[in-house]
């Protein structure tokens, strides 16, 4: 199996698994030697599917399964792929806060982030045909303004 380092790999496995969320059992399994998941969401898929002989399904991965190319192949099969997107910020490593740092608060409409200061919401806009709502920050111009 093959590891982040240039011409490196280990003996190993990477073991796929699709469990049938109402009776809980395994419908199918696959073992491969690819080191990661991003190539497997479709197929696995399609096997359950097959295997559970239902003309439409809903699959639910971790965000290691992200794949645009998987995700669109799992829509031409009348499956809903249901995968989060994967943690690229780098913002992070830059020691900023990321999104998901920040935690929506209903009641006043605002986003708190962990130093304590709230983002406000300014504004209503639209870009390439999705509707933001764009928060600042209350403590003042000097810090830039986060999209939500």
């Amino acid at each position: 199996m093959a590891t982040s380092g240039r011409g490196s790999g280990i003996v190993g496995y990477n073991v796929q698994v699709a469990v049938d969320a109402k009776h809980h059992l395994i419908v199918e399994h696959e073992v491969t030697n690819v080191g990661n998941d991003h190539g497997q969401l479709s197929k696995m898929a399609a096997s359950a599917k097959r295997a559970m002989a239902k003309p439409k399904l809903k699959v639910l991965a971790d965000r290691g399964y992200f794949s645009g190319p998987e995700i669109r192949a799992c829509e031409l099969n009348n499956i809903s792929a249901y995968v989060p997107e994967p943690l690229t910020s780098a913002s992070r490593k830059k020691g900023l806060f990321t999104k998901a740092d920040f935690v929506y608060v209903a009641r006043d409409d605002v986003y708190r982030c962990p130093a304590g200061e709230r983002a406000i919401h300014r504004f209503d806009t639209v870009e390439n045909g999705m509707n933001l709502r764009v928060y600042w920050p209350s403590a003042g111009p000097a810090l830039a303004h986060v999209a939500l």
